[in-house]
């Protein structure tokens, strides 16, 4: 996965992921947002699922659901965010996006450090 990160005109941090996965820098960007608490959390939580420690997690968020699972790592629109008319032909129950669980700890790991 490729990414970038930048600060807008206003200072926020945003994160921009190449077109497979832009929903993750959606995802850094507007849900997970500076929490540091919630990024270092992740990152431990994908270590743990990569050391077969822990076999699955979901976390939610304001606007995406995340699923950790097996070698993989899936986002989803909580579907209740998306009741506007331009999403009625889109399929909601599957990912938005996905990608490997040390690919999402790569993310995590370079987001904390641009954060600060």
């Amino acid at each position: 996965m490729d990414f970038e990160f930048v600060t807008d005109v206003t200072g926020q941090p945003l994160a921009k992921c190449d077109i497979e996965s832009e929903a993750f820098g959606d995802w850094l960007s507007h849900d997970i947002g500076t929490d540091r608490a919630a990024i270092t959390s992740l990152i431990d939580t994908l270590q743990q699922v990569l050391n077969r420690q822990r076999a699955d997690y979901q976390y939610t968020g304001k606007i995406y659901h995340l699923i950790i699972a097996d070698d993989e790592v899936e986002i989803f629109h909580n579907n209740n965010e998306l009741a506007h008319s331009e999403f009625e032909d889109e399929d909601l129950d599957g990912p938005v996006a996905g990608c490997g669980l040390v690919e999402c700890k790569h993310l995590l790991e370079n987001w904390l450090a641009f954060i600060g």
